[in-house]
């Protein structure tokens, strides 16, 4: 089997996003990060629920997902110049014919949706027309009478359906750009790491930002779509003093939600190679809830 085509994630003001459905769905399936959905309807901007494509990770995820090879991230300001700033460039030829391929292809049903209308029409004109010829002939009106009568009802060229003119709004798209995973972000552009989560990721876990419930992060045993969070986790450095307010307000909380508090870190080591084995983890629970 060939291997999969590593995702694309486009990196637009600081934020991280997948716009790829099968990008989306390999994520989720073989690397149990499912992202927060962030797009919304034109129709209505302000809507906070039902939203869409694109998705959202996390600077650490997508650290996690560069380091694996699994995705690659662009910078998508940079790449869209580069790409169309000059008239002669392939892309830019490219997404011009994509354009005229899609013109084309709206209009051929754009036509033949007209010529179904103009076909109904005509037949319910031919229709009035004989109904007015028989009523005319019954109440024994002259041939002019007729002529002027049919003149009056029937006015295809009038009333006919009209082809209508058709635009293509340009939204230059991924499916244009012919960017190898080699046209990514630099070194230094490269997130932060994040050693807890790529520990959780490697024990299986899903994660999701903990904020409403007061910690970085949720900790699901599977997919968020079939359970609820089992713990909730905050993440401090090897050295780093935990404030006692931290760990008695995460405690209480996590523990009226029926959750553990789960505070971990890296253990500094000789090597720069990152080693899941030297994250240590400690469960919180508030007995006296």
């Amino acid at each position: 089997m060939d291997e999969p085509t590593p995702v694309r994630i486009s990196k637009i003001a600081g934020r991280y996003l997948v716009f790829d459905s099968d990008g989306i769905s390999l994520l989720r399936r073989q690397e149990s990060i499912s992202g927060t959905l962030a797009g919304t309807t034109p129709q209505q901007p302000t809507q906070n629920q039902y939203l869409g494509l694109p998705i959202e990770l996390r600077p650490e995820e997508a650290e996690i997902l560069v380091r694996k090879k699994v995705a690659y991230i662009v910078d998508d300001v940079a790449a869209h110049q580069a790409a169309f700033r000059s008239a002669d460039s392939p892309e830019r030829k490219q997404y011009i014919q994509s354009l005229r391929k899609q013109k084309q292809r709206a209009q051929a049903v754009l036509a033949e949706s007209v010529a179904e209308k103009a076909a109904q029409y005509a037949q319910r004109s031919k229709k009035s027309r004989d109904s007015s010829q028989k009523q005319a002939k019954a109440q024994g009106e002259s041939v002019a009478n007729d002529t002027l009568f049919d003149d009056r009802t029937s006015s295809p060229r009038s009333t006919a359906p009209q082809a209508a003119t058709l635009a293509i709004t340009p939204t230059p798209g991924v499916d244009v750009m012919s960017l190898s995973p080699n046209a990514v972000s630099g070194p230094r552009d490269a997130p932060e790491r994040s050693p807890l989560l790529q520990f959780f990721k490697s024990c299986g876990y899903y994660t999701t930002p903990g904020l409403r419930f007061g910690a970085r992060y949720s900790v699901y045993p599977g997919d968020p779509l079939r359970f609820h969070a089992h713990h909730m986790a905050n993440e401090y450095g090897w050295d780093e003093e935990i404030p006692i307010l931290d760990v008695v307000g995460g405690g209480r909380l996590a523990t009226a939600v029926k959750k553990s508090l789960l505070i971990g870190g890296q253990k500094q080591s000789e090597t720069d190679s990152p080693d899941e084995n030297t994250v240590k983890l400690y469960s919180i629970e508030w007995a006296a809830m």
